[in-house]
């Protein structure tokens, strides 16, 4: 590629960026995540801001270029994670400030040693810089990004269990971009690592494909982040739990309160809840969860579903031709993949072959009588 091709590519990327991260850090909802994400869709932009501003890769870096105080990735990682713990639990994570710590100390080096005079600048880079810290940022950059792109996906895994415990529409606050945007991240280190290597054994690289990328991230993420940005995200939270009762049943109490449920029909509510079902059944969250994961084997998401896709099933069974996406929202299913993943679940095979395995049957026991 051209650099100059790169670079208009770049300029345009990080114009929309800027304008997403304006947009989330006025946004109202979610202000602690949003803010979040705003931080890290302008530190990808600075990331990138040295390649727009003429250094490709394959030639050595200027002084006044090298200590420019705008590249700082390792904000990345940090920020990332403030944003998903800010959506699932409504607030920023403990001790912000000490995880931009690290960010923080490379942001005030950077300015003090962009402030020298130059001569001694590009003594200190050619001496110093280049040969301790330098590799010594690198390195921790790639730590960074691996811990909070872990610790990010495993308190993504988290929530998605709490949400299966408390809500049958599960699959509506699954976020699975930001377990996509994890990954990226976990690719981003990689790919860092691999520039390294190459630099270390070989010789200077254009890098002009990985700045793209980094823009491409900073896009994905920033259009994601608004589409998602006025959206109400259940807070997690810890289900209260019952007092120790060795004389509790609770397979017999989860089987009458599920019969309960099916009678009364409450599983066709598409927003039904833990919390909601409990009111309704007389008891409380913690009682009610306990007696459907320890006495039915299930979670609360699973128990509804499946009530949802028997009813699915029975109408298939008894010849109904109406659509099965209409049928699957009549019985409480908020989403196509949602039903097909569910109905799968429960019988092993989808709707349309159940239903195809219906009409040969009907059909077979025409012919019979």
């Amino acid at each position: 590629m051209h650099p100059d091709w790169i670079s208009g590519v770049l300029i345009a990327f990080c114009g929309q960026n800027l304008v997403l991260a304006a947009a989330l850090a006025r946004a109202p909802a979610h202000a602690a995540a949003n803010r979040c994400l705003a931080l890290a869709l302008v530190v990808l932009v600075g990331m990138t801001s040295v390649h727009v501003l003429g250094w490709t890769g394959r030639v050595e870096v200027a002084p006044a270029l090298a200590f420019l105080p705008v590249k700082l990735p390792l904000a990345l990682g940090p920020l990332l994670y403030g944003y998903i713990h800010g959506l699932i639990r409504g607030r920023s994570a403990p001790r912000a400030v000490l995880h931009l710590l690290p960010a923080i100390v490379h942001f005030a080096y950077l300015t003090t040693i962009l402030l020298l005079p130059a001569d001694v600048r590009l003594a200190w880079k050619d001496d110093v810089h280049d040969d301790l810290i330098k590799p010594a940022i690198e390195a921790a950059v790639l730590v960074s990004l691996t811990a909070y792109g872990l610790a990010g996906l495993r308190l993504l895994r988290r929530y998605r269990t709490w949400l299966a415990q408390v809500r049958s529409d599960a699959d509506r606050y699954g976020a699975r971009w930001i377990g996509q945007v994890l990954v990226a991240l976990m690719a981003t280190q990689g790919m860092l690592a691999g520039v390294r290597l190459y630099t270390w054994s070989v010789g200077e690289l254009d890098t002009g494909w990985m700045q793209i990328w980094l823009a491409v991230f900073g896009a994905f993420i920033g259009v994601q982040g608004w589409r998602c940005s006025e959206r109400s995200f259940p807070r997690m939270e810890v289900l209260p739990q019952p007092a120790a009762d060795p004389a509790q049943d609770w397979a017999a109490l989860g089987r009458d309160w599920r019969g309960r449920t099916q009678a009364q029909g409450w599983w066709r509510e598409p927003d039904l809840t833990l919390a909601d079902l409990a009111r309704r059944l007389g008891t409380n969250a913690g009682y009610l969860s306990r007696a459907v994961n320890d006495g039915l084997g299930v979670n609360f998401n699973e128990m509804i579903n499946r009530m949802r896709a028997e009813e699915v099933a029975r109408r298939i069974d008894a010849g109904d031709g109406a659509p099965l996406t209409r049928i699957a929202m009549e019985a409480g299913f908020r989403s196509k993949a949602t039903f097909n993943r569910a109905f799968r679940a429960v019988y092993g095979l989808s709707p349309s072959a159940r239903r195809r395995a219906a009409q040969i049957a009907n059909s077979s026991r025409r012919l019979t009588i």
